[in-house]
Protein backbone atom coordinates (compact mmCIF):
# COMPACT_ATOMS: atom_id res chain seq x y z
CA UNK A 1 0.00 0.00 0.00
CA UNK A 2 1.48 3.16 -1.24
CA UNK A 3 2.16 5.82 1.68
CA UNK A 4 0.17 9.13 1.16
CA UNK A 5 2.65 12.43 0.41
CA UNK A 6 0.15 14.28 2.74
CA UNK A 7 -3.00 14.36 4.09
CA UNK A 8 -4.93 17.98 4.59
CA UNK A 9 -2.51 20.55 4.79
CA UNK A 10 -0.34 17.53 6.65
CA UNK A 11 2.88 16.46 5.00
CA UNK A 12 3.76 12.47 5.35
CA UNK A 13 6.95 11.81 6.30
CA UNK A 14 7.39 8.32 7.39
CA UNK A 15 5.58 5.47 9.02
CA UNK A 16 5.46 5.32 13.19
CA UNK A 17 3.98 1.85 13.37
CA UNK A 18 0.15 0.25 12.94
CA UNK A 19 -2.73 0.98 15.14
CA UNK A 20 -5.24 -1.15 15.34
CA UNK A 21 -7.24 0.22 12.55
CA UNK A 22 -4.69 1.03 10.19
CA UNK A 23 -0.82 3.14 10.12
CA UNK A 24 0.12 6.09 12.27
CA UNK A 25 2.61 8.33 10.45
CA UNK A 26 5.18 10.79 10.93
CA UNK A 27 3.63 14.07 9.85
CA UNK A 28 4.49 17.19 9.64
CA UNK A 29 2.47 20.69 10.36
CA UNK A 30 3.82 23.45 7.95
CA UNK A 31 1.65 26.09 9.11
CA UNK A 32 3.23 25.78 13.00
CA UNK A 33 6.73 23.89 11.63
CA UNK A 34 5.63 21.03 14.08
CA UNK A 35 6.01 17.49 13.85
CA UNK A 36 2.98 15.60 14.41
CA UNK A 37 1.47 11.94 14.84
CA UNK A 38 -1.09 10.89 12.42
CA UNK A 39 -3.62 8.57 13.41
CA UNK A 40 -5.48 6.57 10.32
CA UNK A 41 -8.28 4.25 9.42
CA UNK A 42 -9.16 3.33 5.99
CA UNK A 43 -13.13 3.27 5.88
CA UNK A 44 -13.22 1.43 2.56
CA UNK A 45 -12.43 -1.54 4.22
CA UNK A 46 -15.32 -1.21 7.08
CA UNK A 47 -18.79 -1.38 6.41
CA UNK A 48 -20.59 1.87 6.59
CA UNK A 49 -21.79 1.69 10.57
CA UNK A 50 -18.43 0.99 11.47
CA UNK A 51 -16.90 3.74 9.23
CA UNK A 52 -19.32 6.01 10.75
CA UNK A 53 -18.25 4.71 14.41
CA UNK A 54 -14.78 5.31 13.80
CA UNK A 55 -15.31 9.07 12.23
CA UNK A 56 -17.30 9.52 15.20
CA UNK A 57 -14.60 8.48 17.62
CA UNK A 58 -12.09 10.74 16.33
CA UNK A 59 -14.51 13.62 16.50
CA UNK A 60 -14.98 12.59 19.84
CA UNK A 61 -10.82 12.27 20.96
CA UNK A 62 -10.64 15.76 19.25
CA UNK A 63 -13.44 17.48 21.60
CA UNK A 64 -12.46 15.29 24.88
CA UNK A 65 -9.02 16.53 24.62
CA UNK A 66 -9.32 20.18 23.47
CA UNK A 67 -9.98 20.88 27.11
CA UNK A 68 -7.32 18.71 28.22
CA UNK A 69 -4.34 20.71 28.37
CA UNK A 70 -1.94 18.19 30.84
CA UNK A 71 1.91 17.34 30.68
CA UNK A 72 0.91 13.81 30.95
CA UNK A 73 -1.87 13.89 28.06
CA UNK A 74 -1.20 13.44 24.94
CA UNK A 75 -2.49 16.82 23.08
CA UNK A 76 -5.10 16.22 19.85
CA UNK A 77 -4.91 18.99 17.16
CA UNK A 78 -7.19 18.11 14.45
CA UNK A 79 -8.94 15.38 12.66
CA UNK A 80 -10.32 14.62 9.07
CA UNK A 81 -10.39 13.06 6.30
CA UNK A 82 -9.34 12.29 2.89
CA UNK A 83 -10.07 9.73 0.22
CA UNK A 84 -10.85 6.82 1.84
CA UNK A 85 -8.44 7.68 5.39
CA UNK A 86 -10.04 9.04 8.01
CA UNK A 87 -7.19 10.47 10.12
CA UNK A 88 -6.59 11.96 13.78
CA UNK A 89 -3.31 13.75 14.09
CA UNK A 90 -1.59 14.34 17.63
CA UNK A 91 1.60 15.27 19.99
CA UNK A 92 4.29 13.21 18.25
CA UNK A 93 5.65 11.63 21.79
CA UNK A 94 9.55 9.58 21.14
CA UNK A 95 8.95 6.60 23.46
CA UNK A 96 6.71 3.82 23.66
CA UNK A 97 3.55 1.81 25.01
CA UNK A 98 3.20 0.21 28.20
CA UNK A 99 2.24 -2.53 26.07
CA UNK A 100 5.39 -2.52 24.74
CA UNK A 101 7.30 -3.48 28.58
CA UNK A 102 4.77 -6.19 29.12
CA UNK A 103 5.16 -8.10 25.60
CA UNK A 104 8.72 -7.68 26.29
CA UNK A 105 8.38 -9.11 29.71
CA UNK A 106 9.97 -5.77 31.31
CA UNK A 107 9.62 -5.07 34.92
CA UNK A 108 10.04 -2.13 36.54
CA UNK A 109 10.98 -1.35 40.33
CA UNK A 110 8.20 -0.11 42.62
CA UNK A 111 9.63 3.23 42.79
CA UNK A 112 9.25 3.52 38.99
CA UNK A 113 5.65 2.15 39.36
CA UNK A 114 4.35 4.61 42.00
CA UNK A 115 5.67 7.19 39.97
CA UNK A 116 4.02 6.69 36.72
CA UNK A 117 0.71 5.34 38.42
CA UNK A 118 0.82 9.03 40.21
CA UNK A 119 1.53 10.61 36.67
CA UNK A 120 -1.43 8.50 34.89
CA UNK A 121 -4.04 9.45 38.41
CA UNK A 122 -2.93 13.47 37.97
CA UNK A 123 -3.78 13.02 34.12
CA UNK A 124 -7.24 10.93 35.10
CA UNK A 125 -7.85 13.65 37.75
CA UNK A 126 -7.34 16.70 35.68
CA UNK A 127 -9.63 15.10 33.27
CA UNK A 128 -12.22 13.73 35.71
CA UNK A 129 -12.32 17.71 37.23
CA UNK A 130 -12.89 18.30 33.10
CA UNK A 131 -16.22 16.47 33.01
CA UNK A 132 -14.15 14.01 30.74
CA UNK A 133 -14.19 10.20 31.90
CA UNK A 134 -11.96 8.00 29.74
CA UNK A 135 -13.37 4.45 29.80
CA UNK A 136 -10.09 2.45 28.13
CA UNK A 137 -7.37 2.54 30.20
CA UNK A 138 -5.33 -0.05 29.18
CA UNK A 139 -1.19 -0.43 28.40
CA UNK A 140 -1.73 0.25 25.01
CA UNK A 141 -3.21 3.95 25.74
CA UNK A 142 -0.29 4.71 28.16
CA UNK A 143 2.67 6.13 26.75
CA UNK A 144 6.41 6.73 28.18
CA UNK A 145 8.47 9.22 26.27
CA UNK A 146 11.80 9.52 26.11
CA UNK A 147 12.38 11.10 29.58
CA UNK A 148 9.69 8.42 31.09
CA UNK A 149 6.93 10.55 31.74
CA UNK A 150 3.57 8.78 31.53
CA UNK A 151 1.61 10.39 28.28
CA UNK A 152 -1.98 8.75 28.66
CA UNK A 153 -3.64 8.89 24.88
CA UNK A 154 -6.76 7.55 22.77
CA UNK A 155 -9.69 9.75 24.14
CA UNK A 156 -11.82 7.99 21.50
CA UNK A 157 -14.32 5.96 23.41
CA UNK A 158 -14.20 8.86 26.20
CA UNK A 159 -17.21 10.14 28.03
CA UNK A 160 -17.81 14.19 28.18
CA UNK A 161 -20.24 14.21 30.99
CA UNK A 162 -21.71 17.70 29.60
CA UNK A 163 -22.23 16.10 26.01
CA UNK A 164 -25.10 16.25 23.41
CA UNK A 165 -27.86 13.82 22.69
CA UNK A 166 -25.08 11.70 20.32
CA UNK A 167 -22.66 11.48 24.07
CA UNK A 168 -25.82 10.55 26.07
CA UNK A 169 -26.36 8.10 23.09
CA UNK A 170 -22.84 6.43 23.31
CA UNK A 171 -22.80 6.14 26.88
CA UNK A 172 -26.26 5.10 28.08
CA UNK A 173 -26.34 1.97 30.35
CA UNK A 174 -26.54 -1.03 28.26
CA UNK A 175 -23.91 0.05 26.27
CA UNK A 176 -20.56 -1.25 26.98
CA UNK A 177 -17.80 0.20 25.88
CA UNK A 178 -13.80 -0.38 26.63
CA UNK A 179 -11.08 -3.49 26.57
CA UNK A 180 -12.77 -6.26 28.49
CA UNK A 181 -9.89 -6.93 31.14
CA UNK A 182 -9.83 -3.60 32.28
CA UNK A 183 -13.03 -3.07 32.61
CA UNK A 184 -15.04 -2.17 36.10
CA UNK A 185 -18.16 -4.45 37.37
CA UNK A 186 -20.55 -2.07 36.53
CA UNK A 187 -18.83 -1.05 32.87
CA UNK A 188 -18.38 -4.79 31.91
CA UNK A 189 -22.32 -5.09 33.35
CA UNK A 190 -23.19 -2.39 30.60
CA UNK A 191 -24.50 -0.49 33.76
CA UNK A 192 -24.44 3.39 34.49
CA UNK A 193 -20.52 4.61 34.90
CA UNK A 194 -18.62 7.73 36.49
CA UNK A 195 -15.05 8.69 37.47
CA UNK A 196 -14.97 5.46 39.41
CA UNK A 197 -14.62 3.56 36.25
CA UNK A 198 -11.60 4.57 35.64
CA UNK A 199 -10.35 4.12 38.84
CA UNK A 200 -11.11 0.22 39.02
CA UNK A 201 -9.02 -0.14 35.49
CA UNK A 202 -6.40 2.08 36.91
CA UNK A 203 -6.16 -0.28 39.56
CA UNK A 204 -5.87 -3.35 37.49
CA UNK A 205 -2.86 -1.48 35.24
CA UNK A 206 -1.26 -1.14 38.97
CA UNK A 207 -1.78 -4.45 39.49
CA UNK A 208 0.05 -5.98 36.43
CA UNK A 209 2.65 -3.69 36.68
CA UNK A 210 3.71 -5.06 39.99
CA UNK A 211 2.69 -8.70 39.38
CA UNK A 212 3.41 -8.69 35.28
CA UNK A 213 0.03 -10.53 35.42
CA UNK A 214 -3.72 -9.48 34.78
CA UNK A 215 -5.80 -9.55 38.17
CA UNK A 216 -8.81 -10.96 35.97
CA UNK A 217 -8.24 -13.35 32.85
CA UNK A 218 -10.21 -15.86 31.29
CA UNK A 219 -12.68 -15.99 28.18
CA UNK A 220 -15.53 -14.10 27.74
CA UNK A 221 -18.00 -14.97 30.80
CA UNK A 222 -15.35 -16.66 32.84
CA UNK A 223 -13.62 -12.75 32.75
CA UNK A 224 -16.75 -11.08 33.29
CA UNK A 225 -17.78 -13.64 36.77
CA UNK A 226 -14.22 -13.00 37.62
CA UNK A 227 -14.24 -9.34 37.66
CA UNK A 228 -17.77 -9.07 39.09
CA UNK A 229 -17.61 -11.51 42.47
CA UNK A 230 -13.71 -12.47 42.42
CA UNK A 231 -11.17 -10.99 44.57
CA UNK A 232 -7.74 -11.77 42.59
CA UNK A 233 -4.64 -13.03 44.19
CA UNK A 234 -2.88 -10.08 46.19
CA UNK A 235 0.23 -8.52 44.84
CA UNK A 236 2.42 -9.46 47.61
CA UNK A 237 1.65 -13.05 47.17
CA UNK A 238 3.34 -12.49 43.87
CA UNK A 239 5.60 -10.07 44.02
CA UNK A 240 7.62 -8.51 47.07
CA UNK A 241 5.52 -5.88 47.56
CA UNK A 242 4.90 -4.05 51.15
CA UNK A 243 1.40 -4.90 52.46
CA UNK A 244 0.28 -1.46 52.30
CA UNK A 245 -0.14 -2.02 48.22
CA UNK A 246 -2.56 -5.21 48.51
CA UNK A 247 -4.66 -2.49 50.57
CA UNK A 248 -3.97 -0.10 48.06
CA UNK A 249 -4.86 -2.29 45.13
CA UNK A 250 -7.56 -3.75 47.07
CA UNK A 251 -9.60 -0.69 47.33
CA UNK A 252 -8.97 0.74 43.78
CA UNK A 253 -10.71 -2.60 42.44
CA UNK A 254 -13.51 -2.75 45.02
CA UNK A 255 -16.49 -4.45 43.23
CA UNK A 256 -18.97 -1.62 44.47
CA UNK A 257 -17.78 2.18 42.66
CA UNK A 258 -18.94 3.74 46.97
CA UNK A 259 -16.02 1.61 48.21
CA UNK A 260 -13.11 2.38 45.97
CA UNK A 261 -11.32 5.53 45.95
CA UNK A 262 -13.67 8.60 45.21
CA UNK A 263 -11.51 10.28 43.09
CA UNK A 264 -8.08 9.66 41.33
CA UNK A 265 -6.59 12.48 43.45
CA UNK A 266 -7.53 10.01 46.58
CA UNK A 267 -5.63 7.29 44.90
CA UNK A 268 -2.52 8.90 43.80
CA UNK A 269 -2.48 10.31 47.50
CA UNK A 270 -2.10 7.20 48.61
CA UNK A 271 0.90 6.22 46.59
CA UNK A 272 2.49 9.27 47.43
CA UNK A 273 2.30 8.37 51.05
CA UNK A 274 3.44 4.88 50.20
CA UNK A 275 6.25 6.16 48.16
CA UNK A 276 7.22 8.50 51.06
CA UNK A 277 7.20 5.45 53.78
CA UNK A 278 4.09 6.33 55.14
CA UNK A 279 0.87 4.46 55.57
CA UNK A 280 -1.58 4.85 52.12
CA UNK A 281 -4.45 6.57 54.73
CA UNK A 282 -3.75 9.83 55.80
CA UNK A 283 -4.35 9.64 60.06
CA UNK A 284 -6.50 12.09 59.96
CA UNK A 285 -8.95 10.60 57.44
CA UNK A 286 -11.87 8.60 58.88
CA UNK A 287 -12.26 4.96 57.38
CA UNK A 288 -14.58 2.91 60.05
CA UNK A 289 -13.14 -0.45 60.09
CA UNK A 290 -16.36 -1.93 57.96
CA UNK A 291 -15.72 0.72 55.77
CA UNK A 292 -12.52 -0.02 55.11
CA UNK A 293 -13.53 -4.00 54.61
CA UNK A 294 -16.01 -2.97 52.04
CA UNK A 295 -13.49 -0.55 50.54
CA UNK A 296 -11.04 -3.37 50.14
CA UNK A 297 -13.87 -5.24 48.47
CA UNK A 298 -13.85 -8.06 50.44
CA UNK A 299 -15.67 -9.97 53.70
CA UNK A 300 -13.28 -11.45 56.57
CA UNK A 301 -13.25 -15.20 56.30
CA UNK A 302 -13.90 -17.21 59.02
CA UNK A 303 -10.41 -18.45 58.41
CA UNK A 304 -8.89 -14.50 59.11
CA UNK A 305 -11.46 -14.00 62.05
CA UNK A 306 -10.76 -16.70 63.88
CA UNK A 307 -6.99 -15.98 63.21
CA UNK A 308 -7.71 -12.44 64.38
CA UNK A 309 -9.93 -13.27 68.10
CA UNK A 310 -6.65 -15.49 68.82
CA UNK A 311 -4.06 -12.39 68.51
CA UNK A 312 -6.43 -9.13 69.38
CA UNK A 313 -5.79 -9.09 73.22
CA UNK A 314 -2.04 -10.14 72.80
CA UNK A 315 0.36 -8.16 74.66
CA UNK A 316 2.97 -9.25 72.19
CA UNK A 317 3.08 -6.95 69.28
CA UNK A 318 4.70 -9.88 66.99
CA UNK A 319 1.98 -11.91 67.55
CA UNK A 320 -0.74 -9.22 66.22
CA UNK A 321 2.05 -8.41 63.31
CA UNK A 322 1.56 -12.38 62.61
CA UNK A 323 -1.93 -11.41 61.57
CA UNK A 324 -0.98 -8.57 59.12
CA UNK A 325 1.49 -10.73 57.94
CA UNK A 326 -1.14 -13.49 57.21
CA UNK A 327 -3.79 -11.33 56.25
CA UNK A 328 -2.08 -8.09 54.25
CA UNK A 329 -5.38 -6.95 52.95
CA UNK A 330 -7.65 -8.08 55.81
CA UNK A 331 -10.38 -6.38 57.27
CA UNK A 332 -8.50 -5.63 60.82
CA UNK A 333 -5.39 -4.82 59.57
CA UNK A 334 -6.07 -0.82 60.69
CA UNK A 335 -7.15 -2.41 63.70
CA UNK A 336 -3.83 -4.91 64.03
CA UNK A 337 -1.24 -1.34 63.48
CA UNK A 338 -2.84 0.57 65.87
CA UNK A 339 -2.54 -2.10 68.57
CA UNK A 340 0.91 -3.19 67.41
CA UNK A 341 2.16 0.98 67.50
CA UNK A 342 0.51 0.92 71.05
CA UNK A 343 2.19 -2.61 72.07
CA UNK A 344 5.50 -1.08 70.97
CA UNK A 345 4.95 2.00 72.16
CA UNK A 346 4.22 0.19 75.58
CA UNK A 347 8.13 -1.39 75.62
CA UNK A 348 9.53 2.08 74.38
Amino acid sequence: MKQPKSLGRYQIKGTLGKGAMGLVYDGLDPRLDRRVAIKTIRTTTLDEATAKHYAMRFKREVRAVARLNHPNIVQVYDYGTEGDLAYIVMEYIRGKELKDYFDAKERLELKSILRMMTQLLDALDFAHEAGVIHRDIKPANVMLDAGGQVKLTDFGVARITDGDGEQAEATRAGAMIGTPSYMSPEQIQGQAIDRRTDIFSAGVLFYQLLTGQKPFEGQQWALAKKIIQDDPVWPSALAHTPPEIDRVVARALAKAPEHRYQSARGFAEALRRIAAGKPPEDPDETVPISTAALAAGMKGSEAETEFWNGVKDSDDPEDVKLYIEQFPAGVFVEQAERRVAELRGKKD
